[in-house]
This record gives structure tokens, C-alpha cells and sequence, in this order.
């Protein structure tokens, strides 16, 4: 029933690696490393044309983070959301056959969902974890994970445009890592809303360490 802490926080942060990893595998394999090369052996884009995308696509990033912050939603909620956005522009761009519309519609979801999504997302991880115990090596291995994702993602991205070039319904498949991602959300969503002491993924009883690091907080209040 109880986890050890260290046990505990080993599952936490590999299923929040898991999540953040999939995500990006398949935004990358699907939309941000394979846009370029399909609108211009697609269509012919010119430097212009990506350019002009590009640009609308930092203004608009600028103006969702600006209303993310006015509207402060829940950060599950948020994530959620966010989660939602990167299946969404996944399967908007990659549904055949392919248009171009779809693939600029795509690719700001997409971009988009990034930026909504690790704010809440690493909130969530330092809330579960405990603010006070939350290392950086927990932190570099959490950032680690997007990372490792956006390259296998890259790295399977010539499959992708080779599926788009033959507007093969394959191409739908690099949404099933964000759609386990999603799922996983799901599954974990009451758990993600609550206190370490609460989560269900959590010890019942504090362990040792712990308990010594409570009484040590103390200590220093009490002093104070």
C-alpha cells in the first residue's frame, strides 16, 4: 500500500518523463520537423512563405501566453488542455490528403500546445514531489525527457514524409504516442489535483526521511 519516498518519487518522474516524451515524439515526427520539407516539396513554399509562417507563429504565441496567464486556469487543467492540443494538431495535419491550410493550422496548435503545456506540467511534478525536496537532478531529468522525445521524433520524421508523399493513411499512426500520453493524463487526473499525502500514488505513512526533514524544518522555524 505505502511507497517508500524514493520509490515514490522514482514512479512520479518516470511517468511524467513517459508523458512528456511521447508528446514530443510524436509533435516532431508529425508537425515541427517535417513542416518545412512538406510545404516545399508539397507545394512549393518559398523562403517567404515559411518565413511569414514562422512570424505569425512567434505573435501568436506571444498573445496565447499572455491570456493563459489572464485566465489562470487549473494546472491539470491546463495541462489537459495542452495535451489535447498536441493530439488535435497532430492528427489536423497529418489527416490525408494532406492540405495546406491543415498544415499551418497544425503547426500553431502544435506550437502552441508546448508552451501551455510545461508550466503546469513541471507545477504539477514539484507539487507531487514535495517543493523542498525537488533536486536538480530531478529537474535535469525531467527536462531531459521532452528533449529525448523531440529527437526520436526528428529522427523518425523521413518515414512521415515519405508517408505524406503518398497521402498514406499510415500517416495518422505518429498521433498514437500523444494519444497514450493523453490517456495516461486521464488515468492519473484525480492524483495530479492532490497534495503528496493524498495522491494515491503515494506512501500512507511518512518514511524516515521524511519525518527528518519535517523535524528539521521545525528546528529552523523555531529558531527564526
Amino acid at each position: 500500500e505505502g511507497l517508500p519516498f524514493n520509490h515514490f518519487c522514482r514512479k512520479v518522474l518516470i511517468t511524467f518523463c513517459i508523458i512528456a516524451g511521447l508528446l514530443e515524439v510524436s509533435m516532431n515526427a508529425g508537425v515541427i520537423a517535417t513542416f518545412q520539407p512538406i510545404a516545399v516539396a508539397q507545394f512549393g513554399w518559398g523562403n517567404d512563405q515559411i518565413a511569414a509562417v514562422n512570424f505569425s507563429g512567434s505573435a501568436f504565441s506571444v498573445v496565447v501566453s499572455m491570456l493563459i496567464v489572464r485566465l489562470r486556469l487549473e494546472e491539470r487543467l491546463q495541462m489537459a488542455i495542452a495535451g489535447g492540443l498536441y493530439v488535435f494538431g497532430v492528427l489536423l495535419f497529418c489527416v490525408p490528403p494532406l492540405a495546406q491550410w491543415r498544415l499551418v493550422v497544425g503547426l500553431m496548435l502544435g506550437i502552441k500546445a508546448q508552451i501551455l503545456f510545461m508550466a503546469p506540467f513541471t507545477a504539477i511534478f514539484s507539487r507531487l514531489i514535495g517543493r523542498v525536496r525537488v533536486t536538480n537532478r530531478l529537474t535535469t531529468a525531467l527536462c531531459l525527457a521532452p528533449a529525448i522525445g523531440a529527437a526520436f521524433g526528428t529522427a523518425c520524421a523521413p518515414v512521415t514524409i515519405d508517408a505524406a508523399a503518398n497521402d498514406s493513411p499510415g500517416l495518422l499512426l505518429v498521433s498514437l504516442p500523444a494519444v497514450t500520453a493523453v490517456i495516461i493524463i486521464a488515468a492519473a487526473w484525480e492524483d495530479f489535483g492532490k497534495q503528496p499525502a493524498q495522491a494515491g500514488l503515494l506512501f500512507r505513512t511518512p518514511s524516515k526521511r521524511y519525518r527528518q526533514e519535517e523535524a528539521l524544518q521545525d528546528s529552523e522555524r523555531s529558531q527564526a
